[in-house]
């Protein structure tokens, strides 16, 4: 008796400890999001002579939904940051295509829906393409910088045609 009540409760500090801290997969997440936002700044830092007085408009705040929003929202980050001249971008752009891959291996395996991916456009005639890489880069390490804050939200699916399921 007292050997199976022993075993109960390691069997449930065990599952409470794996529930309480963070998968591999999340933390590789973070990882990649804090790496790209560190080449993010140290690009702009070295390629864009940006003024602090400069508006570039409000600041677009999009919300982390779920594992498939982020899923969507960063896939089109990456569409727009193929606007050429974006030779200094090809780490970024790397780095980002590596948390793609990532993110949709962990929303396959959680069952979550993932749209059809858009197909590249092509921006060879951007009036401002050195601005629209900027912004895009700025809009890029804004939302990884939250998303980094908000980890537990990839345990989220978010299905557009139906409400939000959680995922363990």
């Amino acid at each position: 008796m007292q050997s199976s009540l022993i075993f109960c409760f390691l069997i449930t500090a065990v599952v409470a400890l794996s529930i309480s801290r963070p998968t591999a997969t999340e933390e590789r997440i973070r990882i990649m999001a804090q790496t790209t936002i560190t080449r993010i700044k140290k690009i702009k830092d070295e390629n864009f002579q940006m003024s602090p007085e400069i508006d570039f408009g409000p600041d677009t705040d999009t919300p982390i939904d779920g594992l498939t929003s982020v899923f969507v929202h960063l896939s089109f980050l990456q569409l727009r940051l193929w606007v050429p001249p974006a030779q200094h971008l090809q780490q970024v752009q790397v780095d980002l295509e590596t948390l793609l891959r990532t993110l949709e291996r962990m929303a396959l395996s959680q069952g979550c829906p993932l749209p059809n991916p858009e197909t590249p456009e092509h921006k060879d005639e951007a009036a401002f393409p050195v601005t629209s890489n900027y912004l895009y880069l700025l809009e890029l390490q804004r939302y990884l910088e939250k998303l980094c804050m908000n980890m537990d939200k990839l345990k989220w699916c978010k299905d557009a045609d139906v409400t939000q399921m959680f995922i363990f």
